[in-house]
């Protein structure tokens, strides 16, 4: 009898057992199903974007991307997009709703109310995941691919890297390949809008523009011509500049050896050039065979138009400046004493300077300089 209560307490012990451990086991599945599900849900991804929309945090934004290895995504030009896409939308209120899936895409959609006028607005915020090794759940991101293009190449001359929108274009961005004397980048998607397409090497670059919207768009900057890249560029503008101001300056002032003009030319040659250039543009503004001309000033001169480029001449090694302008000058005697009269003369003149530079390390020195004018004097 004993060993008969033995046998049925044993059994309930072991019957209570295997309930307790089956309750625990179905615990723990529901457990970590729950888990899963929290971290599979897009929905936090989704709300944190929208609050970055609604805020104007576009960095934030970005960081929110799905950013696919060969896909290139210019964040100034994303944040553009966004701010201009905020502008349209007046959140007083908003509701967050459950994930569904839209043409073949999970999509997070938000109902935005304006409280003035009732009206609401959705804003969609489409879903990309991606597994990370063993990971039982993916990561979420948002998918812009709505506001893409797919296929963009660039061929560029070899020895020199791709730039779009002065960004450098590396290996992960685009499939790089070589063709012959060239390169080809290939990349599979970009931000549709504006970008400075620039072939860019030590010395000089090729650049074009596009605005960007449509797929399997090809360029190719081998035919563009060679103009200084952005450090030349940066240099010969600023040598450029202090030179048209000082130029002027000298022509006014009748100081054809005016000492910070000169002093921007190293080279004897080019020295010469321009005290001979400010004596000519001297009798642009004072008027040859006026009477008494020693006694006029320029008492106004004002540029208008100006547009300057500079161009590369690889065998000659030369940067080429070109200046075209056009300015509005008046130049007068002082008050007569005798009968209070002033002596005035003016006129129009269309100019076009050209400065030639050579490249020297850090520096670049001035070889030439030339000027065309078109001088119309006023009745």
């Amino acid at each position: 009898m004993k060993e008969k209560l033995k046998k049925i307490a044993k059994n309930r012990i072991f019957t209570l057992i295997g309930i307790l451990i089956f309750i625990g086991i179905c615990l723990g599945i529901g457990s970590m199903i729950a888990f899963i599900q929290h971290e599979s849900d897009p929905t936090d991804v989704a709300a944190t974007y929208f609050r970055a929309f609604v805020g104007n945090d576009y960095n934030k934004m970005y960081e929110c991307l799905y950013k696919e290895e060969g896909y290139y995504l210019d964040k100034n030009l994303y944040m553009d997009t966004m701010k201009k896409l905020r502008s349209q939308y007046v959140i007083d209120t908003y509701e967050i709703k459950e994930p569904e899936n839209k043409n073949g895409r999970k999509t997070v959609t938000v109902v935005c109310r304006d409280e003035n006028s009732g009206k609401t607005k959705n804003f969609d915020v489409l879903i990309a995941s991606k597994r990370k090794g063993f990971s039982i759940s993916p990561e979420y991101y948002v998918d812009i691919s709505n506001l893409t293009v797919k296929r963009f190449s660039v061929t560029i001359p070899k020895g020199n890297q791709l730039q779009l929108n002065d960004v450098t274009i590396t290996e992960k961005m685009a499939d790089i390949k070589n063709d012959g004397n060239n390169v080809m980048y290939n990349i599979t998607g970009m931000i549709s809008g504006k970008y400075k397409i620039c072939g860019t090497n030590d010395t000089y670059s090729m650049v074009s523009s596009i605005n960007l919207t449509e797929s399997n768009t090809s360029i190719d900057l081998t035919k563009e011509k060679h103009i200084a890249n952005a450090k030349y560029s940066k240099l010969i503008n600023e040598s450029g500049r202090k030179i048209l101001d000082e130029f002027y300056k000298a022509v006014r002032k009748r100081k054809s050896d005016n000492e910070k003009l000169i002093r921007l030319f190293s080279d004897k040659k080019a020295a010469k050039a321009v005290k001979k250039l400010v004596e000519e543009s001297e009798k642009i503004v004072y008027w040859k065979d006026t009477k008494n001309i020693d006694k006029y000033k320029v008492i106004d001169m004002s540029m208008k138009n100006l547009k300057s480029g500079i161009t590369y001449d690889d065998k000659k090694k030369i940067y080429t400046l070109t200046y075209d302008y056009s300015y509005d000058y008046v130049s007068a005697t002082d008050t007569a004493l005798y009968n209070s009269y002033v002596y005035k003369l003016s006129g129009k003149c269309t100019s076009k300077m050209t400065i030639k530079y050579e490249a020297q390390k850090d520096k670049v020195i001035v070889r030439d300089i030339q000027i065309k004018n078109k001088n119309k004097k006023n009745d």
